[in-house]
This record gives C-alpha cells, structure tokens and sequence, in this order.
C-alpha cells in the first residue's frame, strides 16, 4: 500500500511539474519547507537577509507535509503538485527538510535547488541513509533521480561533508561548508541576541535568578508517519533533585503533532515551549542543554555551555535508526541512562568547556554571523541573474572561522 502512495505521489508531482515546463521561467526565489505558515530557521534567516540587501527579489514560502485521512491526503497531494509546477517554473529553490516532492522531477535548464537542512553537523542517520527502513519509500526511490536532485548541499562542517552526500545521493562536490548556516547568524548579532532572548523570557515567564534547563530529545520512529516521544525523563524526579532554583523547558520534536506530558504540580517547574518557532532563540536562554541524539547539540556547542545526555534506549535507537557519532567518545558531555544520574551530574556542576570549543571546531568550519549575507551574495543574487550555480570552495584548515559569538 505505501508503495502504491509513493508511486502516486511521483505521477501528482510530474504532473505538475510537465504544467509548469511549458511556461517561461520566473524571477524569484521558492522556500520549501514542511510548514509554509511558520518558516524558520535558515529559510527564516535567508528570507529576512533578501528583505534587507535585496527587497526587490520576489520570495514565496510553500510547504509540503505527509497528512492521514482523505482531507490530508487531498491537501498532500495539492502542496506536491504546487511543489512539482514551481520547481519547474523558479529560477531558484531553497529546501530546508526531507521532502518528497523534490526527488520526483529532474531539474529544468536554467533553474537551481539548493538544500540548507534544518541541522548541523551530523549525529542520527537521515534522508536516504535510511530509507530502507520504509520498503514502500524505497522501492519507489529506485526510480527517483536522485543524483540531479540539488545543486548545492549546505553543511556547517567538512567532517559532516560524506554524510549529507550519502543522505541526499549527491556528488560529494555538490557539498560545501564555505557559505556557513544562516540560522547561526542570530548568535553573533547583539541585538538580535537581546531581542529573541527578551521575547522568549516574556513568553514562559522566565525570571532571572533561576537557572534553565533546557530538554530537548529528537523523536523516536522513522519519520514522519510514526514520530512519537520517548518520554523517558522523569520529570518528578528531577525536580526532586534540582529544586526550585532551576526551571525546565521542554522542547519535543517538531515532528511530533502531541504536546508534551508533565506532570501536575510541576507547573511552576516544567514548561513545554514546543510551540516556539525557532529552536536556536531557546537555545540562547538555556543555561544547560540535555538532549538524546538531536542535532541541537551542534548549534549549541558553539555558545560554548554545558551540555548532557539523557540517553536510556542508546542500544535500541543505534539498532533502528544509525548514528554517525560514537556515544561514548565524541559528544561533548556525560550521556546518562537514568535521570537520577543525569540530576546529580547538573547539581555537581562540572563541566569541560575546551571539550565543547574542540567539538564546535570540529563540526563548523564556518561560524561568523555572515552566512545568510554569503548565501544571498553568492547563491540568490546570481541565480536572479540566470548564471549558473557555482558551489564554493570549502575553506583550508588555516582559514576556517569559528569564532565565540559576543556574550557566549
């Protein structure tokens, strides 16, 4: 059955995209991404870079997300057809996720596709890495062109290069970390900083003299049809140890449609901020980072603060979904099984923080507040003009910049 969806969802995607090759080609850029209501992130960081440099460039969001049900079905198959016609028709198109439509149609002459990904570095397996996993998916990705798909792949680092390579089934060439991660910008702007960092703490009531913990675990399943939480925080017995001198924000994957369960009481001491839009605007109130196998650990690494994992299932979740990272020796913090364990690390306050600055230099070669600049200046601006897309040089190791932002 799910093979037969996919095969329905390539001929909806042609179909569109045969539409749109007849007509002539249009100025403007296309941000796809899963929901077209609240782009974030570096489509959010691009989009506000183009409004500032270059306000002439016409900019149109649209989204594409697996739903349930004849309705969701219906509204799918309209974003795929959109999806099919405007990769036919725009000069260029920015993706910031996995989304199916953009394997399904060969790229039209004169017309680019550029992927910047929500994540930096690389720690769980993602894209095609793991479709296996989903036999409907993969045996309609066999017919899929894959190696044509995008012409520039946006990584934060060359040690994340092969991976993004193998989970888009691009040239390894088409992969570069020269331009940097426009979502990064945020942490190198003072002002943007007090801004986002103000407007969080207005929003879930966030007083100074409290420390904030921030949780934030990736999803457990293979994708969006069955993304569930794992729920494996004791949140009561955290509490119980930490006090009321600490406060708990909890952030659940975006996959995942359910809110986060907390129990009574706590109110005072657990928040679920799920519903925030920009994960890195959390990331620059939290005192602490305690996550599972996210990604949101690279970003954060470059604020240079302590980190821990909570990590019970490692077994389980290597077996079902593949980590790029080893558990036990490349993280930049303790990974605990149990969150008594985990509570009693955060009350002893030790922390590494050369360990931190060595794994963000590790996975950023490029970290300077300028990236969404770079990316409108060589990707956008020229792409406008119908040149074809040049993929910049990955900086040598003497020339990679990684700086601590301001106030880390």
């Amino acid at each position: 059955m799910r093979s037969l969806v996919a095969w329905l969802g390539i001929l909806v995607v042609r179909v569109g995209y045969l539409a749109g090759r007849v007509l002539p080609l249009r100025p403007g850029v296309v941000l796809a991404t899963r929901d077209a209501t609240h782009p974030g992130g570096n489509l959010l960081a691009i989009r506000r870079e183009l409004a500032s440099v270059a306000p002439e460039v016409p900019v149109r969001v649209i989204g594409y997300r697996m739903r349930s049900g004849l309705r969701g079905r219906a509204a799918t198959a309209w974003e795929a057809l959109r999806l099919g016609y405007d990769l036919a028709r725009s000069r260029l198109l920015v993706a910031d996720d996995w989304l199916f439509p953009l394997y399904a149609a060969w790229p039209r002459p004169g017309t680019a596709r550029v992927q910047v990904w929500h994540a930096a570095g690389a720690f769980k397996a993602f894209g095609f890495s793991v479709v296996d996993r989903a036999p409907g998916d993969a045996d309609a990705a066999r017919h899929l062109p894959m190696t044509a798909n995008y012409d520039l792949v946006l990584v934060s680092g060359s040690a994340a290069a092969g991976a993004f390579a193998e989970a888009f089934r691009v040239p390894r060439e088409r992969v570069s970390s020269a331009i940097g991660i426009p979502r990064t910008d945020v942490f190198f702007d003072p002002a943007g900083r007090a801004r986002a960092e103000e407007a969080v703490r207005a929003r879930y009531g966030l007083t100074a003299g409290r420390r904030v913990l921030l949780y934030a675990p990736t999803f457990r399943g293979t994708g969006p049809r069955d993304a569930r939480d794992a729920g494996l925080l004791d949140v009561a017995a955290l509490h119980a140890t930490l006090g009321d001198g600490w406060v708990l924000l909890l952030r659940l994957h975006p996959l995942i449609a359910t809110a986060a369960t907390l129990p009574p009481g706590l109110e005072a001491f657990a928040i679920d901020v799920s519903g925030w839009p920009d994960m890195n605007e959390l990331l620059l109130v939290a005192d602490v980072l305690v996550t599972d196998y996210s990604s949101v650990l690279f970003e954060y690494a470059l604020l240079e603060r302590p980190m821990a994992f909570l990590a019970p299932d490692a077994d389980a979740y290597t077996a079902e979904r593949g980590l790029y990272l080893d558990l036990r020796t490349d993280l930049p913090g303790p990974v605990f099984a149990t969150t008594a364990e985990l509570a009693a690390h955060l009350v002893s306050g030790t922390f590494d923080p050369e360990r931190t600055r060595t794994f963000a230099r590790r996975w950023f070669d490029v970290a300077d507040g300028r990236a969404a600049a770079r990316f409108v200046e060589r990707v956008v601006l020229p792409a406008m003009r119908g040149r074809p897309l040049d993929v910049p040089a990955e900086p040598p190791p003497d020339e990679r910049v990684v700086a601590p932002p301001p106030g880390a």
